[in-house]
């Protein structure tokens, strides 16, 4: 198998790992895990949270909740790029009992309008948000096919969300988990030119979107431009340790379950599999502490909250140095969720993994909703907060400029929620 060259170094999943960081004498103390009536309360919590804003929305037109920053909602008739998000949380409300039957299926029916949305994110409105409508998710698959760029055959991300012309010859890595999923699918869904599709996704994102910079780390362009001749260029700075790290982690965790297992593929599953554990290792972890506010809080005792641990182990983070993002806990819950997806897999340390991210997670970022969202309805449930995200500014004038806020998020609690409901057994990873 060749993996083309860039301009920039690829991470090849077959390079070592250098010790290029500083290691320390023994792991940080870790808390507890969770315990199954500490995620049933979690889950319940932020379930309840999901039916309280369901019902808001239901009553002020069936508009899509976005995010919240500090405790006020930002609503979108047709839910921007996350109705799938939504309409997801709304199904796993349903197959808890939490909301009534028939929610689920009302949900997924709505989300029909944007099969015509030029944009990539249709893999996840229709992976994510459409479990329960097959021909909606069979639909989408097909109309991003069609979409592919002729140069290299890959979905861009399309001319939507004021992307316009150059939408067209841009790839992003958001997308790269649910698009492998919808073009993987199996039986009477299965589309056998997905499948090479998927294949050439994850052939380029280990060639062209993985780079590994001097300190030994993976770093992730999150968005690529193709030229005329096919080439893939960066089209913005490398991250490590941010959303854009996260969605790319799982993205490839996906790839490793899914690409059919014989031949070459086979075998780009596995590289995929050694990129994606490769970078679990290398996700800055806040070290746990003894000091969380919200559900299942630890005894245990660490080091101070949002310290960044140096550590050994198979399973273990280290720094993630100065020029580190702010953490966005969203990111980790999606973490939590290819760890999950790694584990199933059979790849050890991986639960564990993900166990103490979603410790960390319920004790020092879920909390109870105590505030109404809109006037006279009270939320009840828990709220996850500490998404990282770039918000408009208010309407009128002097609203301000648009600002980098730390928010209540529905992508956010889709991926928490459906982490917690995994480890439940009340899904398996492999279906989400």
């Amino acid at each position: 198998m060749h993996l083309p060259d860039t301009a920039h170094p690829p991470c090849r999943p077959t390079d070592r790992h250098p010790p290029a960081v500083a290691r320390s004498a023994a792991p940080p103390a870790r808390a507890e895990p969770l315990t199954t009536a500490d995620r049933e309360t979690a889950l319940h919590g932020l379930l309840v949270r999901t039916r309280a804003l369901h019902t808001e929305s239901t009553e002020s037109g069936d508009r899509y909740p976005l995010y919240a920053d500090r405790g006020r909602w930002t609503w979108s008739r047709r839910g921007s790029w996350t109705p799938g998000f939504w309409s997801g949380l709304l199904d796993l409300a349903t197959r808890t009992g939490v909301l009534p039957a028939g929610t689920a299926e009302a949900a997924a029916a709505r989300l029909a309008p944007r099969l015509v949305d030029d944009t990539v994110t249709r893999a996840m409105t229709f992976w994510y948000g459409a479990r329960t409508a097959g021909t909606l998710r069979t639909a989408a698959a097909e109309r991003l096919l069609d979409s592919r760029m002729v140069s290299t055959r890959l979905v861009p991300v399309g001319s939507a969300w004021g992307a316009g012309a150059r939408g067209r010859a841009t790839l992003e890595v958001d997308c790269w988990a649910p698009l492998i999923r919808l073009l993987c699918r199996t039986g009477s869904g299965a589309l056998p030119e997905g499948r090479d599709t998927a294949a050439a996704l994850a052939r380029h994102a280990l060639s062209s979107a993985l780079t590994e910079r001097p300190d030994g780390r993976i770093a992730v362009f999150g968005r690529l431009r193709a030229d005329r001749s096919g080439a893939l260029l960066p089209d913005a700075p490398p991250t490590h340790g941010d959303r854009a790290f996260a969605w790319a982690l799982l993205g490839l965790a996906e790839a490793a379950a899914h690409l059919p297992p014989a031949g070459e593929t086979g075998l780009l599953a596995r590289h995929c599999a050694e990129a994606a554990l490769r970078m679990s290792r290398q996700w800055p972890d806040p070290a746990d502490t003894d000091t969380g506010i919200g559900i299942g809080t630890s005894t245990s005792t660490s080091t101070s909250p949002g310290t960044r641990p140096t550590a050994t182990g198979p399973h273990t983070t280290t720094s993630p140095g100065p020029d580190a993002p702010p953490p966005d806990t969203s990111a980790d819950a999606i973490v939590a969720v290819a760890r999950l997806k790694l584990a199933a897999l059979g790849h050890p340390g991986c639960l564990d993994a993900a166990d103490g991210t979603l410790a960390r997670l319920v004790r020092h970022h879920v909390t109870p909703a105590t505030g109404p969202t809109a006037p006279d309805l009270p939320t009840g449930g828990a709220a996850f907060t500490g998404t990282r995200y770039r918000i408009r500014p208010g309407p009128g004038p002097g609203s301000g400029r648009a600002r980098t806020a730390s928010v209540e998020s529905v992508w956010g609690t889709f991926f928490l929620a459906h982490a917690l409901a995994v480890r439940l057994g009340v899904l398996p990873a492999g279906e989400l």
